[in-house]
């Protein structure tokens, strides 16, 4: 799995953790990226080195210092009006997770538990760094308070939803530039990979938040329908049409309409669809009166639009009209390291819809649902986030309580799989630091000598390189 790129070359990050040497091993794992890290035990250093005039841009501090002190670090942090620019993850042991929500509703932007996962530290860091590069433009007004603080709060609510992998920053750079305008977008991607959760998040945070946010399936309705369920029609437009109806384009007036499936429409309606893009009007079914609506259109498909329209099944000018700004969503097998966020994000949505006291996943049930392939991608993962709740009655979701297809496939290709998975990650990792084994093994989190077995057992060799300039960088590591 390749490591995303680095954000804010330049950052310093403080660890405060009342165990110097656990402070040293999460300072290692960033620093192995080339980040400058200061390590400290006490809230008391932790505030002494934060009022230094150089600054930090992200805290990473242990919740449950002892004396109740990284609370009272987390409410002087979010409380100074000059340190609460600083993104804070908290760190709290596995099973307290309970602690970590509630930090969450102080103000603290993440919180990571402990034992650490290496793997699952540097997505969270780099998340972390871009918000805080959105606060610096907050405070530079660089775009504007209003627009910066709009910005901000959407790149936090998409990491929480979709995650904070370099894919879902990629979109959340492109949406930096289009939430916030009339745009319409085209969202491409699998089913089930969260367009219309993406859709959810450019109306939450544009300009007509206040207004309706209207979804409807195309594929859902037969041709004679779906006209009357986008444009409305009059009594008597047709059999069975006892009374007018309202249609979702006039629902969304002022605000949203999202169309999900647009490529499963017909000819006819795609005419008609074109006309209201182009002019905002249309006439119900069966009547005269022609309507003029002020709507933002989202559409999305999963059938790539550009394809249809070379076999003649999508119109060319509806095509382009659609197609201004354009966002590709990959499957959710291509961005394992978004898989914690989004079963935390959904495990917290049941357990409060279920009234279930739940506080997160064992290690063993996060590594299958890491292994796991996802064929129905962000919508099968929530299916079964959501079974795992109704199954649990613990503290923390278990193997034992995740559907027995993901068991059965870890039996029967998680092994290949896995050692697939590491490869590719003790690769790119060896590549990023330029082959120096002392950084990588870091970074990895395993021993040097763990780290020679595994090239050799997979074979890896610097990309381009030579034998003599492995030579030379194995000694230098």
């Amino acid at each position: 799995m390749a490591l995303g790129p680095r954000v804010k070359p330049d950052a310093k990050v403080l660890v405060v953790h009342s165990r110097r040497e656990q402070a040293e091993e999460l300072a290692g794992i960033v620093r192995g990226e080339g980040y400058e890290v200061v390590v400290c035990t006490t809230a008391d250093e932790a505030l002494a080195l934060l009022e230094k005039p150089e600054g930090y841009d992200l805290v990473l501090a242990e919740l449950l210092l002892p004396g109740e002190q990284g609370w009272e670090l987390l409410k002087h942090l979010k409380e100074d009006g000059r340190l609460r620019y600083i993104p804070v993850v908290v760190l709290v042991p596995e099973g307290a997770q309970e602690q970590g929500l509630k930090a969450l509703d102080m103000g603290a932007e993440d919180y990571l538990c402990w034992p650490l996962m290496p793997r699952m530290v540097m997505p969270r860091v780099r998340a972390m760094l871009r918000i805080r590069g959105l606060y610096e433009d907050l405070l530079f007004e660089r775009f504007g308070r209003q627009q910066a603080q709009r910005t901000l709060q959407m790149r936090r609510y998409l990491t929480r939803v979709m995650g904070g992998s370099g894919v879902v920053q990629k979109l959340a750079d492109i949406l930096d530039n289009v939430v916030t305008t009339d745009t319409t977008v085209l969202l491409e991607g699998e089913s089930g990979t969260g367009k219309g959760m993406l859709a959810e998040v450019i109306h939450r945070y544009s300009k007509r938040a206040e207004g309706p946010f209207v979804v409807i399936n195309c594929s859902a309705y037969p041709e004679t329908l779906l006209a009357s369920e986008l444009f409305g029609h009059e009594k008597g437009a047709f059999t069975g049409a006892i009374r007018r109806k309202i249609g979702r384009f006039e629902q969304a007036n002022g605000g949203t309409i999202f169309l999900d499936e647009v490529g499963d429409i017909s000819p006819l309606t795609q005419l008609a669809l074109l006309r209201v893009i182009q002019d905002r009007q249309f006439e119900r079914v069966g009547g005269e009166k022609t309507i003029t609506v002020d709507v933002r259109i989202i559409a999305a498909t999963n059938r790539p639009l550009k394809e249809l329209v070379e076999r003649g099944e999508f119109r060319e000018d509806l095509f382009y009209r659609l197609n201004v700004v354009r966002l590709e969503l990959p499957p959710l097998r291509e961005r394992p390291e978004d898989i914690p966020f989004l079963a935390n994000y959904f495990l917290q949505m049941y357990t409060e819809r279920l009234g279930k006291p739940i506080y997160g996943f064992s290690r063993q049930a996060l590594g299958r649902l890491m292994a796991y392939q996802w064929p129905g991608n962000v919508r099968e993962l929530r299916n079964v986030v959501e079974h795992a709740v109704l199954m649990c009655h613990e503290d923390v979701i278990g193997e034992q309580h995740l559907p027995p297809r993901l068991l059965e496939e870890q039996v029967r290709v998680g092994a290949g799989r896995l050692a697939e998975h590491e490869r590719q990650l003790i690769a790119s990792t060896l590549e990023e630091v330029g082959w120096n084994k002392y950084k990588a093994a870091k970074l990895l989190g395993i021993s040097r000598s763990t780290l020679y077995s595994k090239i050799a057992r997979y074979g890896l060799k610097p990309s381009g390189g030579t034998g003599e300039s492995v030579q030379n960088t194995t000694q230098q590591g």
